[in-house]
């Protein structure tokens, strides 16, 4: 049984109007939310019970009466509304609560009561059927209490202001720490440069099959998610795929429409490929690595791609001298290359990142 997502005739044309579909979403709240779902049921996410146990004897008998009164926004899922539906970009999670404010402010509340309304009609038959509630939902509990939908129709901002100073709490006491000691930012932003980089060499349909998760794949014309229901969704040709990264969606994967597309989100904790190198690979490596130009080069190219020409005028330095400095980046395999028409664009490879994976968090700028 599956999600099986159709593009429109114009998206299929070529590679590039099927690319265009795609956006990735690095969304600390997202994380926020996710990690409230794992503490509403950890024996289901194993990879975090060892964070569950840490932090338990933190938790307030307040805290768990909030954490189920607002479950409906999180327990099967985190609405796109809650994301305010892509419509801002942020790049904090508190750019994104305060987006989330101004959102919320403007939004009927009957739009969300609809949305929440939905989610408790569904969570017992279509969403979670009996294949699904054997199998990924093993366990799952559900939480009866509507009282938070009846407090939105009698007044909605006093809701909002709640749920902001519970998610105010939980981050002052909780997640920011978890945040910081996890390196949670990190492990985000590398599974989106790294599929990012991947699309634009490989393309949409070689993107989708390589992204570590076995339940989504290409097949025809077609994407599909492996799901215990059926399910057919029809993107129109000014619809995109919100593709968002999560470190403690484990061990789900959720497929959510909005009004101008869907948003998948995937779980990036699978373990990563140790770089297998002998004494005299590490030798190249951090010599290559020992040079101030070079890591000013590595710290330069991890966010913008570049030619030989345009670093050296950031560089102030000739070509040739560039161009030595990056032979001696790509020898030790930091670097790889790619083309662009006429163009050769220089690029981290992800071997820095396994052997330090803070390696880029030591720059100031």
């Amino acid at each position: 049984m599956t999600i099986t997502i159709q593009f429109s005739n114009y998206a299929l044309k070529t590679d590039e109007t099927l690319t265009q579909r795609i956006q990735f979403v690095y969304s600390p709240l997202n994380e926020l939310f996710r990690s409230l779902h794992v503490l509403l049921n950890p024996r289901h996410h194993g990879t975090n019970i060892d964070w569950v146990i840490g932090i338990q004897d933190r938790l307030t008998d307040d805290f768990y009466e909030n954490l189920h009164y607002f479950q409906l926004f999180y327990e099967l899922g985190v609405s796109p509304i809650l994301l305010c539906n892509f419509r801002y970009h942020a790049t904090t999670i508190e750019e994104e609560i305060q987006n989330l404010k101004k959102f919320l402010s403007e939004l009927p509340a009957a739009q969300l009561i609809e949305h929440l309304g939905k989610v408790t009609r569904d969570r017992e038959n279509s969403f979670i059927p009996t294949l699904a509630k054997g199998l990924e939902w093993k366990d799952f509990s559900l939480h009866k209490d509507n009282q938070l939908l009846s407090d939105l129709r009698m007044d909605a901002s006093s809701v909002y202001q709640h749920l902001f100073s519970f998610i105010d709490w939980y981050r002052r006491k909780i997640f920011d720490n978890t945040w910081k000691e996890k390196a949670i930012q990190q492990k985000l932003l590398d599974e989106i440069q790294k599929q990012s980089s991947f699309l634009r060499k490989n393309g949409l349909i070689e993107m989708f099959n390589h992204l570590q998760v076995d339940r989504i794949h290409w097949k025809e014309d077609e994407l599909v998610v492996i799901k215990p229901f059926e399910q057919e969704i029809q993107l129109q040709d000014s619809d995109s795929i919100m593709l968002i990264p999560s470190y403690f969606i484990w061990p789900h994967l959720f497929v959510e429409t909005f009004d101008q597309g869907l948003a998948i989100t995937y779980d990036i904790t699978e373990q990563p490929s140790y770089y297998n190198a002998t004494p005299e690979n590490l030798i190249t490596i951090f010599k290559a690595l020992s040079d101030p130009v070079r890591l000013q080069i590595m710290n330069y190219v991890i966010n913008k791609p570049s030619t030989t020409q345009s670093l050296a005028q950031i560089l102030l330095m000739s070509n040739s001298s560039v161009s030595r400095h990056l032979q001696i980046l790509k020898e030790a395999n930091l670097l790889t290359t790619t083309k662009a028409k006429k163009f050769v664009l220089y690029e981290p490879t992800q071997l820095v990142t396994q052997l330090m994976p803070n390696f880029y968090q030591f720059f100031k700028n």
